[in-house]
């Protein structure tokens, strides 16, 4: 009776342990989502795992040899309970396999309305209201100025939340 167990892997070899899994012939499940974030100044998509240090193996509980799992580079050992390894439900992956098709792009970004702090030489610690996005480097803020309101375009560097 195959399951789907959950494995420990050492800290980000999570893709290498997958491909010396798949390369021995195991199935082999690792759920990852994608992250919109400012990066040097930049907006950046990365893909991101969802469960760091954890993959996901479909093994055959009377037939494998869960020593030469253990023994793969990047595995760090099965999660388990007691003296039993951890089984994953197979609804569960097949809910995370379909919510990792979807693939939509999560954002730690500041939406419209958000209220945002400037870092700037003019403006320390200023309150300001995040506008929208001004290319890939800049955003454009709302500043309260002399009882005011001012639109101002500033570098993605300068904002904090």
């Amino acid at each position: 009776m195959e399951s789907w167990y959950l494995l420990f892997c050492k800290s980000k070899q999570e893709l290498r342990a997958q491909t010396n899994l798949q390369n021995q012939g195991f199935e082999v499940f690792f759920p990852e989502h994608k992250i919109e974030r400012i990066v040097k100044g930049r907006r950046s998509i990365r893909t991101s795992p969802l469960f760091p240090s954890y993959l996901f193996i479909k093994l055959d509980s009377q037939n494998c040899n869960f020593s030469a799992v253990k023994n793969t580079r990047g595995v760090s050992g099965f999660v388990a309970y007691g003296h039993k390894f951890q089984i994953v439900p197979e609804q569960l992956i097949a809910q995370l396999k379909s919510m990792s098709d979807m693939s939509e792009v999560t954002s730690s970004l500041p939406k419209a309305g958000d209220v945002v702090y400037l870092n700037t030489e003019s403006f320390k610690n200023v309150q300001a209201i995040y506008q929208e996005s001004d290319g890939d480097m800049r955003s454009i803020l709302l500043v309260n100025l002399l009882n005011k309101q001012v639109t101002v375009s500033v570098d993605n560097k300068e904002i904090s939340l």
